[in-house]
């Protein structure tokens, strides 16, 4: 299932519904559709799924076999839009995170003794070499962002991602990593998870190696202003004025991600809060705060149920990082044993 977010403290009930709803803010919220393999948009299935998100269950209930069920591990991803019309968005989600972590912090860590890591990445793509009127792209190309790439940021964390700790030093060094600008290209935030997750893991600098862990769930979460543009092993340069290419189509992103989990895709959770599917949102006219987002809305449908939907047009972020939580912590209860 998708699920999508208002801004009301009843976003985190465990009765969802795929079909188009508004918003507080008045964004209108996408609705679950088909899945359209040539990355195009899929109409809209209509229905409502009740109960669809289970809670603590299962993470305390014994096996009679002696096998423990569930996940013990979760590697957070968060793959940020770091372009200049981000500021306002990249607020909202650090401004909400300390509640999240603490949420993840109670439930999970403290009862359920689940270990958790997070990087974060930028959705820029461009390589260093890649300019437009004197601005030039900073290559980060799927590294996790650390302290060699930020100004101004003193809380660091100590590697190239953050480990579980102390809920306020976790906070701390998620708002500066997560404080991004300077992308001023294409956003491919399914471009730089496949980077990555592969690329930056398999070559000479290895910059990811050992963060994603073979028997942790992994939560991808994106959060962008624009729509998927992504194209599989793009060039560091392409003409500016024309693009860098055709989009690969979705699947081929999520179908990786099926054979990085193992073969199984109930070992990941997608989660993304950007525009709706099929209209912008916010602002007005020619100028919305986010625009239609279906490459971002079919990657989720691919996951369903283990995915979620919220909307960057609303004005506070801790309703739809609570709402994604219940879906995390229901995929962490059924996650299959590696």
């Amino acid at each position: 299932m998708i699920t999508s977010a208002s801004a009301s403290a009843s976003s985190t009930s465990t009765s969802t519904s795929t079909s188009a709803s508004t918003s507080a803010s008045g964004g209108e919220s996408a609705s679950a559709g088909s899945t359209d393999p040539s990355g195009g948009e899929s109409e809209s299935a209509g229905s409502s799924t009740s109960g669809g998100v289970k809670l603590d269950v299962g993470f305390e209930t014994g096996d009679p076999t002696g096998v423990d069920e569930g996940c013990k591990k979760v590697d957070l991803l968060f793959i940020i839009d770091d372009s200049g019309s981000m500021s306002d968005q990249q607020d909202k989600l650090t401004e909400a995170f300390p509640s999240f972590i603490q949420t993840i912090d109670d439930e999970l860590v403290q009862k359920k003794g689940i270990d958790y890591r997070i990087g974060v990445m930028s959705t820029d793509m461009a390589g260093t070499e890649q300019c437009v009127f004197l601005v030039c792209g900073q290559g980060h190309r799927g590294r996790l962002q650390h302290e060699a790439d930020r100004l101004n940021c003193n809380d660091v964390p100590q590697g190239r991602w953050i480990e579980a700790g102390p809920v306020d030093q976790v906070a701390k060094q998620f708002q500066c990593v997560a404080s991004m600008n300077g992308g001023e290209f294409s956003e491919m935030p399914l471009e730089a998870l496949r980077a990555g997750l592969v690329d930056r893991v398999a070559d000479q600098e290895a910059y990811n190696a050992g963060f994603l862990r073979e028997d942790a769930l992994l939560v991808i979460m994106i959060i962008t202003d624009e729509d998927d543009q992504s194209v599989k092993e793009v060039a560091p340069m392409w003409d500016v004025f024309l693009g860098p290419g055709t989009p690969t189509p979705v699947i081929e992103y999520q179908q990786l991600l099926v054979a990085l989990k193992g073969g199984d895709k109930d070992r990941f959770v997608a989660v993304a809060i950007t525009g709706p599917k099929g209209s912008s949102c916010g602002g007005g006219g020619d100028d919305p705060v986010a625009v239609k987002a279906p490459r971002v809305h079919q990657f989720l449908e691919l996951n369903t149920p283990n995915s979620y939907w919220g909307n960057i047009c609303d004005e506070d972020f801790t309703a739809p990082l609570a709402a994604a939580l219940e879906v995390i912590k229901s995929s962490c209860e059924t996650f299959p044993p590696v």
